[in-house]
């Protein structure tokens, strides 16, 4: 019967895995096969089957419990994959997902799911629990979470450059929020020695008040201060010795109080000494004002011509007197006021006589207010003396009355003398200044006729004579004597011009006449000599009377006759003006275009060009010229503008360049000469800077070479170190090469092949090809040592297990560790044997080969990887002792390995 049951097991219960992993394609994950892929999934001996049963259910919770309890390492890392892809794909409920987070305590899932479940909520939860800072930092550049979830991920993070870091990464606004929070952080870091610092300070000014000299500074200097220390208590407590410096701060105070006692006894006792000289002053006020109320009833009562009720002015003057006596008053103070009292008590005396000069000053305001102001200089000269005399007399008078003078009076005079000052000031200065004026002409004129200038005496007396006319008849008396001596004079003058003249002008008449018949002289000439004639004629003077007319008649027509042949010679002058005027409008008109061009490397060329052109154009007519010339200058001066802001463009550009290139000797040899060519290069693309281009250029090149010369010392010392690092590499390479040679045994080779590794050789050097030889030859001697002791191994393993009571110490110490496992399950050891030969390529001629073979190709699909030799072996050796009837096997072992 059982052997019935065993023909017709279904394939599921086949004793090969591979049979029973097709018959699980054949089921169905319905409620009648449930059962029986539950008990492949979960009790199968083999892998391959338990995945495919797995697979065919495809459930959350089964792959969980599989995750968890599979004896294989390979499944259950499968079985995770398969979790967090149905929980990533949403194929499970929300509440499944959320359990199954909560009770999962395998932090690679949780991490995988904390990088790819979308779900905010869930994400954060699962960051929080894992707290693990690459989480952390990864979730805070995506942007599944909330602004607030990444807030509070960012509290977790602690480290400084890591947040430094974040802050120049992440997005606003947590880029800004962290940038603040890192400067919080440094600030409060900074503060408590930016406290002590503050207190410091604070101490030793408070301490140093008190060797001040003025008492109101030292204290409105401790107030100031003791405002400051308020402010900085509340930060002591940053500090661990507050205690300390609260201590110095009592003690300053209290010094600072024993210091200033006696000052401010002393300032005590000046307070009350000045009160009391206060006291004093405002006393003498009084009395000052007083004495200045009964001055005013006076002089109220003059001006209202009631004299006879200035009885009670005077016992008031008495009473006044008696104070002033009775008074605390300095001696001094006293004296001025008792004078001044009876100064008062006097005019009290003199009353008829100031009002007698009152009626005066009255009469004199009206006189002087009806008349008119001057208008010229005539109505000056005849109202001049009435005014000063008006000024005199209220001088006098109002120093007469002193303080009785009525205000009234004192302002109505205030307003004649304002309107009248101005203008008799005015005409009294020019008077004065004509009459220095005519003076210094005559003095002028007494010098040039001593110095024999007489023609210039003619025009200089006819202003003297037209400016004396005007003087009035006061100045003409005090320069009546200068005046006359200057008209004998030019009237002598007059009479020996005649004398001169006449000769003169005949010989001038006689030369223009003999210039008009003459033909060898070139125009030019001829014009300049007719001009010199005509200017000679006019310093000449006056002929006789007789002669001047017919003089003057026959000069102009010798000119006229002797100018003649000039006239095609400036009529050709003329028209080469015109052309030269044609010439500047086109200059003008090239300048007018370059307003709108761009600022090129030939606009300075050109401009200075076009000067140049503007120079060698030639004259033009004077009028046109001068218009032409103005336009010329705008057009330049706008084009120069231009120029001068391009040049300080450029000198800006290349001050900024030199000032780079300075900054490069700063860096490193190799940078400072990249960045020196790329200065160079943008140098040469600034133009002109002016007139101190070429010191530009020195600064820069000097900048420049520096840095080159930089590079040269830097290559030098480089070749000297490299010079002496090859010296030495040789001596070393030497040695290990020796070293080499010598090794025999493996230790001795891993040694050589050790320090050969470790030798540091120049680059460039011609020993680095020869130590990578070196190196592949001795790692040649090293394969082909352990290969032998590998093959040796094999030889040992079979030696031992030849013997019937082998052991595992006695096996090679490679193969101890799978030395009788006893966990193969799948083939038995004349089926690993065969395996094994299949697999080396050896001849195999065992008659289990196919069904063998059928296995292996099994094996590889489930897996997805090929065995190897060694791997069979390791199979084969946990069968444990070989039995005498296997010592075949043993035999056929020993012909593959050989």
């Amino acid at each position: 019967m059982m052997i019935f049951k065993r023909w017709f097991a279904p394939k599921w219960q086949h004793k090969d895995a591979a049979v029973r992993q097709q018959a699980i394609a054949g089921l169905n994950a319905d409620a009648q096969h449930k059962e029986i892929l539950h008990e492949l999934a979960f009790n199968d001996g083999h892998e391959a089957v338990r995945r495919a049963a797995l697979e065919k259910l495809n459930e959350f919770s089964l792959w969980w419990q599989a995750s968890k309890q599979d004896n294989a390492d390979r499944l259950k890392h499968y079985a995770e994959t398969q979790l967090v892809q149905m929980i990533l794909d949403n194929r499970i409920s929300a509440p499944l997902k959320r359990q199954f987070i909560e009770e999962c305590h395998r932090s690679s899932i949780l991490e995988k799911l904390a990088l790819t479940e979308s779900d905010a909520e869930i994400r954060f939860a699962l960051i929080m629990r894992l707290k693990k800072n690459d989480l952390i930092l990864a979730n805070l550049q995506q942007d599944v979470l909330s602004l607030e979830q990444k807030r509070q991920l960012l509290a977790l993070i602690t480290e400084p450059k890591q947040l430094e870091k974040l802050s120049k990464q992440l997005a606003e606004p947590l880029a800004s929020e962290l940038k603040l929070q890192l400067q919080q952080q440094q600030q409060a870091k900074d503060k408590p020695v930016q406290v002590r610092k503050v207190v410091n300070l604070l101490l030793a000014k408070l301490n140093s008040v008190r060797e001040r000299g003025d008492l109101a500074q030292m204290q409105q200097k401790w107030q100031q201060y003791q405002q400051e220390w308020d402010a900085v208590q509340s930060d002591l407590t940053l500090l661990d010795d507050a205690e300390d410096l609260i201590q110095k701060y009592n003690k300053i105070n209290s010094l600072t109080e024993a210091s200033w006692a006696p000052l401010l006894k002393e300032q005590q006792q000046k307070l009350e000494q000045q009160q009391k000289l206060e006291a004093m002053k405002k006393q003498q006020q009084g009395f000052e004002s007083q004495l200045g109320t009964l001055q005013q009833q006076l002089a109220v009562l003059m001006s209202e011509g009631r004299l006879d009720e200035t009885d009670h002015l005077a016992a008031q003057v008495a009473a006044l007197l008696d104070q002033l006596t009775q008074s605390e008053l300095t001696a001094t103070v006293k004296a001025g006021l008792q004078k001044a009292i009876i100064a008062f008590d006097r005019q009290l005396q003199q009353l008829p006589v100031q009002a007698e000069q009152l009626f005066k000053l009255t009469r004199l305001l009206a006189d002087w207010s009806a008349a008119s102001v001057p208008e010229d200089a005539t109505q000056f000269q005849q109202v001049e003396a009435k005014y000063l005399q008006w000024q005199q007399e209220w001088n006098k008078g109002r120093k007469t009355l002193g303080a009785m003078l009525p205000e009234s009076l004192a302002e109505a005079q205030q307003q004649l003398n304002a309107q009248w000052q101005p203008l008799m000031t005015e005409f009294a200065v020019q008077a004065d200044k004509n009459m220095k004026s005519v003076r210094s002409k005559l003095t002028e004129f007494r010098r040039l006729y001593e110095a024999g200038r007489y023609k210039v005496l003619f025009g200089l007396f006819k202003g003297i004579q037209q400016s004396y006319g005007e003087l009035t008849p006061a100045q003409q008396q005090q320069l009546t004597k200068d005046y006359q001596a200057a008209e004998v004079q030019l009237q002598q003058l007059n009479e020996l011009q005649n004398y001169i003249a006449t000769p003169r002008k005949q010989e001038l008449v006689a030369q223009m006449q003999a210039l008009a018949l003459a033909t060898d002289v070139e125009a030019p000439q001829r014009a300049e000599q007719v001009k010199l004639a005509r200017a000679t004629w006019q310093t000449l003077g006056r002929a006789d009377e007789a002669l001047e007319a017919e003089l003057n008649q026959a000069f102009n027509l010798a000119c006229e006759q002797a100018f003649a042949p000039c006239r095609d010679y400036f009529a050709a002058l003329d028209e080469q003006r015109k052309q030269n005027a044609l010439i500047k409008q086109q200059i003008l008109a090239d300048l007018a275009a370059m307003l709108d061009k761009s600022m090129d490397k030939g606009f300075d060329s050109q401009l200075t060009a076009l000067q140049k052109s503007w120079r060698d154009s030639g004259p033009t007519e004077s009028a046109l010229y001068k218009e032409l010339s103005a336009q010329f200058k705008t057009l330049v001066d706008q084009l120069k503008a231009r120029v001068r802001a391009q040049h300080a463009q450029h000198l800006a550009e290349k001050q900024q360049l030199i000032l780079k290139a300075q900054q490069l000797l700063t860096l490193s040899v190799d940078e400072a000469v990249a960045g020196a060519k790329k200065l160079q290069q943008d140098w040469k693309q600034i133009g002109f800077a002016g007139k101190t281009d070429q010191q530009l250029w020195s600064e820069f090149r000097l900048a420049c070479d520096q840095i080159f010369a930089n590079k040269t010392a830097a290559k030098q010392q480089q070749e000297q170190q490299w010079t002496e690092q090859q010296q030495l590499a040789e001596t070393q390479f030497a040695e290990v090469t020796t070293l080499c040679a010598q090794a025999v045994t493996l230790s001795e080779l891993h040694a050589g092949q050790s320090a050969l590794k470790a030798l540091e050789l120049p680059a460039k050097s011609g020993l680095l090809q020869q130590k990578q030889q070196l190196l592949a030859e001795v790692q040649q001697k090293i394969e082909t040592l352990e290969h032998s002791a590998f093959n040796a191994s094999y030889q040992q393993l079979f030696a031992a297990l030849e013997q019937a009571d082998v052991t595992a110490d006695a096996i090679p110490a490679r193969f101890r560790e799978d030395f009788a496992k006893g966990q193969e399950q799948q083939l038995t050891r004349a089926q690993l044997t065969t395996a094994i030969e299949l697999i080396s390529g050896k001849d195999c001629v065992a008659a289990d080969k196919a069904q063998v073979q059928l296995q292996l190709l099994s094996d590889k699909h489930n897996t997805g990887t090929s065995l190897t030799v060694d791997a069979l072996l390791k199979r084969w050796l946990s069968f444990g002792v070989v039995k005498v009837e296997e010592q075949g096997l043993v035999q056929r072992l020993k012909a593959v390995f050989a």
